[in-house]
C-alpha cells in the first residue's frame, strides 16, 4: 500500500450535491462534493453516511493535509483507484504496534513480552518523527497512467489534478475511455 501526503494545507469546502440515479431512495448516504481553495469545479465526490459528513464537518473549519492512499496495480495498463484522505495527528502506540507487542505475551500477562527492552520505554529519536493517520472519504481513480515508472509521482499527480478540479466522475470517464478505445 502506498501512501502520499500533500505538504501544503488546504481549504476544503462540502456542498451536498443531487444523488439522483447514484443511490436507491431509501438510503441514507449523502452524496458530497468536495472543493479546494475557493475553486468552482469539485475536487471529489463521495457517498458518505450521515455520521462521517457531521466528522469531516468538524474537521475542515481550518485548513487540512490531504493524502492519497492506493495499491499500485501490477501493470500500467490496469487502472489506479485511490482513496482521498485527512491526515491527521496520531498520538501513543499504533494499533499494529499493539498488536506486535501483544502477540509475544502469554495469555493475559502484556508484561512478559518477548523484548527485554520494553521497560526502557520509547527511545527519544523515535519521539521526534510526527505521526499521521489518513482518514479517507472519497475516491479517485485515474484511467492511464501519466508516471508509469515513479508510482510516488503518479499519486502526486493524481491528487494535484484533483485539486485543481480537473477530474470527473467516474462512469463518465469510463464512457470516455470506451469511446476512445473504439
Amino acid at each position: 500500500m502506498h501512501v502520499y501526503l500533500r505538504d501544503e494545507p488546504v481549504t476544503l469546502e462540502m456542498r451536498a450535491i443531487d444523488p439522483e440515479g447514484m443511490i436507491p431512495e431509501e438510503s441514507d448516504l449523502v452524496a458530497i462534493a468536495f472543493y479546494v481553495d475557493d475553486n468552482e469545479s469539485p475536487s471529489f465526490r463521495a457517498l458518505l453516511p450521515p455520521e462521517t459528513v457531521a466528522v469531516l464537518e468538524k474537521a475542515i473549519h481550518v485548513p487540512v493535509q490531504l493524502g492519497l492512499l492506493a495499491e499500485e496495480p501490477e501493470s500500467e495498463e490496469i487502472e489506479i483507484h485511490a482513496m482521498v484522505g485527512l491526515s491527521v495527528p496520531v498520538s501513543g502506540a499504533m494499533p499494529e504496534e499493539m498488536g506486535m507487542e501483544m502477540k509475544d505475551a502469554p495469555e493475559g500477562e502484556p508484561w512478559k513480552t518477548g523484548n527485554p527492552d520494553a521497560w526502557k520505554g520509547e527511545d527519544d529519536a523515535e519521539e521526534d518523527i510526527p505521526r499521521t493517520a489518513l482518514l479517507t472519504f472519497a475516491p479517485l481513480m485515474r484511467l492511464r497512467r501519466k508516471f508509469p515508472d515513479d508510482f510516488g509521482e503518479e499519486l502526486a499527480d493524481l491528487l494535484e489534478s484533483a485539486l485543481v478540479g480537473a477530474t470527473r466522475p467516474n462512469l463518465e470517464a469510463r464512457v470516455d475511455r470506451m469511446l476512445d478505445d473504439l
